[in-house]
């Protein structure tokens, strides 16, 4: 009694799902779909007015030989190409609209692009902030967490970082991921490149698993083994850029066969479409095109009886494990406010969010920052040591504004090169993570800059307290706080400067390009050749030379007002009053204030551009 009771409620609970799925599922279709990339002689068509439907429910592989248009075909699918296409994709019959198409889907890319100091759990948690908004309070946030990690196998692995993840786990935790918010329609690139055959297996069980919950879950899968592809509900085959078949994974050798293509006993059916696809077996691709009308028709093999997708949800709802329904009764839920909003988490959420996780990222990188801070005291030590006692010495006056330049160039390439070198690294998982919508790029970018502020304040500091007391400079506080300031910004200036060629490049060229971009600025910092001697038509440049600002701002503070004459030690020395030093810079009637200022509107500029050129990027990024 009490069994069937129980059996009861869980129908009644099955049935309540499944009203809720298929009230927020989509089936996707599209219609002579073309692609094309590059102009004029040197066009090449991708796709040919290919048509299709991906139903919900139902997992759908993409296969085809190696530039046959799969993962062009998903980039289109999935929102990320524009240009270039012709056609139309229709969502539940209705034509799609990007901004509420890309709110209720997810694109996972074939490379797995993690944060690899983050655990499983913080990782998690992160994502339930971002994707859930404040709306969801912190306990359905942890259920949510809780039932997708244990639906993926990772519960065990939650206090594991990311870095000690194998392959398939770091694949789960991905699909993992985007499921948080529940999207209707998932994309996979590759999802089992990279993975033993065991793994690969435990992942595709996990998508099926994941589309029977009434989502529509697409994966472009290159060569699968039989095991693999019978995991599989449909499968879609691209050949040239058309739609070679489309229909059930167990029809496709009878269609094959409807050609006079019969595949030989014991061989893989992929590995002979693919085969077929590639004109192996004679010039028949046009006829298997024609046959399915380049992706018009769905083909239906009589015997088989899972060809029909209108009654496949039926029958395969009581398949589905226990937990997947737990999920997607918790997590439709989280699907309010999406089409409404651009993101689900306001964005001093979202700022929140991200600065907590670039600070945990930057802390745990032990190795970087442990050669950056033994970098600057090993550099510091040896200025003090080259420089030793020659601050207040007039005979030495322009070695010590040696040090000050050299000192300047040191803290701004050492802000320089390793925010590039990150960033660069980095930008792989902002492109994921924004492309899927957990933030905006003004709250990344914000974030960023914030995170990286204190490391900007600190090395500097490191830095300069030794070679200010090694070298015996003026023990006045204000002159310190003055040159420290200098120093800052300085430092800010080439973190700034590292990010916009991280955005703009790859490593090996923005390695090249940020050095050399700093040269024109330095020939006219001032302490190179004087303002004067600097012909008439480039005399501009100086104003824009943050390097000049610098140099000017801390010669100023240690040799300017109305500082005592310096110390001689020799007979004779001519800068023995501090102002001559100054008049001989034409610094005489300079403002520190003025450079400080020149300084930030440097650092505001350059922010700016590197945000400019992160935007274009994302954009053009596939």
């Amino acid at each position: 009694m009490d069994t069937d009771i129980k059996l009861r409620e869980r129908n009644r609970g099955k049935t309540a799902d499944r009203e809720n799925q298929e009230g927020s599922s989509f089936d996707l279709t599209f219609s002579d779909l073309s692609y094309t990339v590059g102009k004029g002689e040197t066009a090449k068509q991708i796709l040919k007015q290919i048509s299709g439907t991906f139903n919900s429910g139902k997992l759908t592989a993409i296969m085809g030989p190696s530039g046959a248009g799969k993962t062009s075909l998903m980039n289109i699918l999935a929102g990320l190409k524009k240009s270039g296409m012709q056609g139309r994709v229709d969502v539940n019959g209705a034509e799609r609209k990007f901004k509420t198409f890309r709110k209720q889907s997810a694109y996972i890319t074939q490379q797995d692009h993690l944060l690899s100091n983050l655990s499983v759990e913080e990782y998690m948690i992160s994502a339930a902030h971002l994707k859930l908004g404040n709306d969801v309070c912190e306990k359905e946030k942890n259920l949510t967490i809780e039932l997708i990690m244990k639906t993926l196998g990772l519960t065990n692995s939650l206090s594991t970082r990311v870095s000690c993840l194998s392959g398939g786990e770091c694949k789960r935790l991905a699909i993992g991921l985007e499921l948080i918010d529940n999207p209707s329609i998932l994309f996979l690139d590759e999802p089992t490149s990279g993975l033993d055959s065991s793994s690969s297996l435990q992942c595709v069980a996990v998508l099926r698993d994941i589309a029977r919950t009434g989502r529509t879950v697409v994966a472009t899968i290159h060569q699968p083994s039989t095991r693999l592809l019978d995991q599989f509900d449909q499968l879609y085959i691209v050949a040239g850029g058309s739609c070679m078949y489309q229909g059930p994974v167990n029809s496709l050798i009878p269609y094959l066969q409807s050609m006079n293509l019969s595949c030989p006993d014991h061989h893989n059916p992929a590995d002979f479409a693919i085969d077929v696809a590639s004109g192996e077996y004679g010039d028949v691709v046009l006829r298997l095109i024609s046959g399915i009308e380049n992706g018009r028709r769905v083909y239906q093999n009589n015997s088989s009886s899972s060809c029909l997708p209108s009654s496949s949800h039926d029958t395969e709802v009581d398949e589905v494990d226990e937990t997947d329904f737990m999920i997607n009764s918790h997590l439709r839920t989280n699907k309010r406010g999406r089409n409404e909003l651009s993101y689900s988490a306001p964005f001093h959420t979202q700022v929140t969010v991200l600065l907590r996780r670039t600070w945990c990222t930057i802390w745990r990188e032990q190795i970087l920052t442990t050669m950056r801070l033994t970098l600057h005291v090993c550099i510091s030590i040896l200025i003090g040591l080259v420089y030793w006692q020659i601050g207040n010495d007039a005979h030495s006056i322009y070695n010590n504004a040696g040090m000050l330049f050299f000192s300047l160039i040191f803290i701004l390439y050492a802000a320089m090169m390793p925010t590039f070198l990150t960033f660069n690294l980095e930008r792989e998982v902002l492109i994921r993570e924004h492309l899927n919508r957990w933030y905006s790029l003004k709250a990344y970018y914000l974030a960023k800059t914030l995170a990286d502020i204190p490391f900007q304040i600190f090395f500097p500091t490191v830095y300069l307290i030794p070679v200010y007391l090694m070298t015996n400079q003026p023990l006045c506080i204000e002159r310190f706080l003055m040159l420290w300031t200098i120093a800052i910004c300085i430092s800010l200036v080439g973190q700034g400067i590292g990010l916009f060629f991280g955005a703009a490049f790859d490593i090996p060229v923005a390695s090249y390009f940020a050095p050399i971009s700093c040269i024109p600025f330095l020939l006219v910092s001032g302490f190179m050749s004087k303002f004067d001697a600097i012909p008439a038509y480039l005399n501009w440049i100086t104003y824009l030379s943050f390097l000049h600002y610098s140099f000017e701002g801390s010669m100023l503070s240690l040799y300017g007002g109305d500082r005592p004459p310096l110390s001689c030690s020799h007979s004779y020395c001519h800068f023995r009053y501090p102002i001559k030093f100054l008049e001989l810079f034409d610094l005489n009637n300079s403002s520190y204030y003025f450079s400080v200022l020149g300084m930030m509107a440097n650092f505001f500029v350059i922010r700016v551009a590197g945000y400019l050129v992160l935007r274009f990027k994302l954009r053009h990024v596939r």
